[in-house]
């Protein structure tokens, strides 16, 4: 018995041993994963039309070691081919290692992007198994190598610059909206034929620190981790217009202004600013527990568009009544400027149903609306519903209390 206890003690000692031995390697030691073969993370992809075929950008994190003081760094590799496929390709030939996209969680469109069926652009993406659908998409004038290869305030990814110009924040504010792989096909492939993405678009910021770069591989290249430099300007990037699509061809850009309609129809908002003018004078007023949504009804063989929203305000600013004065009731909202607020938001929805009838663009989904609820006069006036089409608008804003 004493041998057995002994025994037993001694391979409890040895257990305990051994995890404190794992447990020191596994904080100390980065088991060789540094190199960039292995672990690349591709994070953002940008696509190009070119005479050729695509021009494909990959935008990857490299890890670095915990003794290099753990500063993130990446690099831009772009490759060529006739399709999309052959471009990714392209890049495991430049360097050695095949992007599998799993991390990938933003594809941006260039400009050239248009020519193209929007659908076939993205067919890699739908075909690939390593491809998350949750992925964002977006477009951006000129060429997405460029947009990637931008340097954002911070000097870090351009990606997670761009994916914060379309945070859940700035979709639940009606400002931009956030599209994914998953909902551009759902929308696209539905009988209305039309789809939609962020627009984005970046100018240069004063920068109030510094930017590092290290080198790295590619054709386009920038990174983080390495010397730091001053730098002058940083990028800013911005999502507030959208990019609209017809039976897969490019059909133009929303304003901003068509852009909050669309994501008050569109979105789930949970606090909209909306700024009106009453009697000359300028009131900026929030908007809350939004509801807006769009409905389809026949009328005498005639399809009528019912667009409703209905929110709650306060003023948040006013150039005529500031709450510093001490009027109690300062955060409530004239019936005159509710007034202006509705007619606002009606004439933003009347300019988005106004680009959807001229482009042919069916944003509303009126034609899906139709299939599913009213198939027999969807049969009669199968593609030519937009033409036919007349709206109505059902728009109540109260004043909080």
């Amino acid at each position: 018995m004493q041998k057995k206890s002994r025994l037993q003690a001694a391979a409890r000692a040895a257990y305990i041993l051994l995890i404190a031995a794992m447990l020191f390697l596994f904080f100390t030691t980065d088991f060789g994963l540094v190199d960039i073969h292995k672990t690349s993370i591709v994070v953002a992809v940008g696509i190009d039309v070119t005479e050729e075929g695509y021009d494909v950008t990959a935008q990857a994190a490299i890890p670095t070691p915990a003794q290099g003081g753990g500063s993130a760094s990446y690099t831009q590799v772009t490759g060529s081919g006739a399709t999309v496929a052959e471009a990714i390709a392209d890049i495991n030939a430049k360097t050695g290692f095949y992007p599998k996209l799993v991390f990938c969680n933003l594809v941006v469109l260039g400009e050239s992007c248009g020519q193209r069926d929007l659908l076939t652009v993205l067919d890699y993406f739908y075909r690939n198994d390593y491809v998350p659908l949750t992925a964002l998409v977006a477009m951006c004038g000129g060429s997405a190598q460029e947009l990637l290869g931008q340097k954002p305030a911070d000097g870090g990814m351009s990606s997670s610059a761009i994916q914060r110009a379309m945070s859940d924040e700035l979709k639940n504010s009606a400002i931009a909206s956030t599209v994914n792989l998953k909902l551009l096909a759902q929308d696209a492939g539905s009988p209305s034929n039309a789809a939609y993405m962020p627009y984005v678009e970046y100018g240069s910021g004063a920068s109030g620190g510094t930017t590092t770069a290290s080198a790295s591989g590619g054709s386009g290249s920038s990174g983080g981790g390495g010397s730091s430099k001053s730098a002058e300007s940083a990028a800013e990037f911005t999502c507030k217009r959208c990019a609209a699509f017809a039976g897969g061809a490019f059909a133009g850009v929303l304003t901003e202004e068509q852009t909050f309609a669309l994501n008050l129809i569109r979105s789930n908002i949970r606090h909209a600013v909306v700024n009106a003018v009453c009697n000359g004078e300028n009131f900026t007023v929030g908007l809350k527990n939004n509801s807006g949504g769009a409905s389809l009804e026949v009328q005498s063989g005639v399809p009528v568009l019912k667009l409703s929203y209905s929110a709650l305000a306060n003023v948040q600013s006013s150039s005529s009544r500031p709450a510093a004065e001490g009027s109690a009731n300062s955060h409530l909202v004239p019936d005159e400027v509710l007034l202006s607020v509705a007619q606002t938001v009606r004439d933003r929805m009347d300019s988005l149903f106004d680009f959807c009838k001229g482009s042919g663009c069916d944003l509303f989904g009126a034609e899906r609306m139709l299939y599913m609820y009213y198939y027999d006069d969807y049969l009669n006036i199968k593609g030519s519903v937009l033409p036919a089409l007349k709206v109505e608008y059902d728009i109540k804003i109260d004043s909080v209390r």
